[in-house]
Parts: structure tokens; C-alpha cells; sequence
């Protein structure tokens, strides 16, 4: 296959549905943001006040679905956990 070249191939485009789609009763969604000197976790428009050792750095949110939390994460460790209500 040396010197030969391979074609670019992209899948079909899906045309998206037009009405919403049923809301998730379980699973998991994850998120990374960045924490600024304010604190505020911002999460499809919800504020959230992260913790003082969050701040300036990269944490995961975790939504699960299931139980209506929303868990930050900072370097794989737990450090605060919210209620979560889908609306």
C-alpha cells in the first residue's frame, strides 16, 4: 500500500429530527470546563458556584441522568455534587 492513495470517504449526512426527542431516564453526560477567578460553573446556562480549589482549573461535571446530580471532578477526585433537576 506504499505510495498508494487512500480516498477520503465521509458518511452520509443524517437529517436531524424535527421534533425533540424524548428526554434520557438514565445514563451519564460529561463536560469539561475551565473555572475563571469568579468560580461560576456555567452548564447549558445553569450557574453553579465551584469551589475555591477549582478555581483556574479544568474540571469534569458529570450529569447522571438517573439520579438528578450534577458531580464536579478535579483530577479524577470528587469535590462537590449539586442537585440536578432536567427539565
Amino acid at each position: 500500500m506504499a505510495g498508494r492513495r487512500r480516498k477520503l470517504v465521509f458518511p452520509k449526512p443524517q437529517k436531524a429530527p424535527r421534533h425533540p426527542l424524548e428526554k434520557p431516564k438514565e445514563g451519564r453526560y460529561h463536560l469539561v470546563r475551565f473555572i475563571r477567578n469568579d468560580r461560576r460553573l456555567n452548564i447549558f446556562g445553569e450557574m453553579f458556584t465551584a469551589p475555591l480549589e477549582t478555581q483556574y482549573e479544568y474540571v469534569v461535571a458529570t450529569i447522571d441522568v438517573k439520579e438528578q446530580r450534577l458531580k464536579l471532578f478535579l483530577d479524577k477526585i470528587q469535590v462537590e455534587e449539586y442537585q440536578y433537576r432536567l427539565r
